[in-house]
């Protein structure tokens, strides 16, 4: 007699396990009112910071994907005492939603986002903490950043079990540096990473200090972020070919 094997034993030979990773997937400069949907990038989780109407801040975002999760609280790196923002746009994009949960939909032109109160001095910054929910997904995650007057600055990215990414100190003289530009809106950039965890609600670190100042008012922030579960597409063709081999095995019989 020919013996048959389940489809159930072939689902439990497959292995399951992947190894933590962080990859850089880019640093775009964001054109001035670039437009960006918060909804369509970020499936998993997004938030925005704006602290316009009182600079003082908590860290909390502003506003966030009603029932997403895995985006925390900006919280300070370095000595300083204080979040604050700013009376004015940092960032001068375009942030449309339909999924928020303070304001259900709509649109934000240019945020304030959060930096720390302790400005041009060297290693002071932002950090924000991600939570992936589940371990071996593929997570895409967008960071929007920006600087004033902020001749070299670094940027880290980590997590337990991966292999950090650190941007190194990057800059130039005048108003040629990393976020050089001291003019109002801020120098915006944004910061893309594909990252995979290997145990389920790790926790993925995006700081943002500076290391060295060219005026009074020098600081780097942190303004929205998004988070996408992506598609295992691996797995689809996986289960596809299980449907096949069901339909052939029926065949046999």
């Amino acid at each position: 007699m020919k013996s048959i094997l389940s489809i159930g034993t072939l689902v439990l030979a497959v292995p399951a396990a992947s190894a933590a990773v962080i990859t850089f997937d880019g640093r775009t400069n964001v054109p001035s009112e670039a437009p960006y949907n918060l909804t369509d990038l970020g499936t998993t989780d997004w938030a925005y910071w704006d602290t316009s109407a009182n600079p003082a801040a908590s860290g909390a975002a502003t506003n966030d994907m009603d029932g997403g999760f895995g985006i925390g609280s900006i919280s300070l790196v370095g000595t300083g005492s204080a979040l604050r923002g700013t009376a004015s746009a940092a960032i001068n994009t375009e942030f449309s939603y339909s999924n928020g949960s303070t304001d259900v939909s709509g649109t934000k032109e240019g945020v304030t986002g959060l930096f720390s109160n302790d400005i041009a001095t060297v290693n002071e910054g932002v950090e924000l903490a991600i939570t992936l929910a589940d371990a071996g997904q593929e997570y895409t995650i967008n960071i929007w950043t920006g600087g004033y007057a902020t001749q070299f600055g670094s940027v880290v990215a980590s997590m337990s079990g991966a292999t950090s990414y650190v941007s190194g100190n990057t800059g130039g003289t005048g108003d040629s540096g990393w976020y050089g530009d001291n003019s109002s809106p801020r120098e915006p950039y944004l910061y893309t990473f594909t990252v995979v965890a290997d145990n389920p609600n790790e926790v993925f670190n995006f700081n943002i200090t500076t290391a060295g100042s060219q005026s009074s008012s020098s600081h780097v922030l942190i303004a929205a972020a998004t988070v996408a579960a992506v598609p295992e597409a691996n797995n689809f063709a996986f289960l596809a070919g299980l449907g096949m081999m069901g339909f052939v095995l029926r065949r046999r019989r």
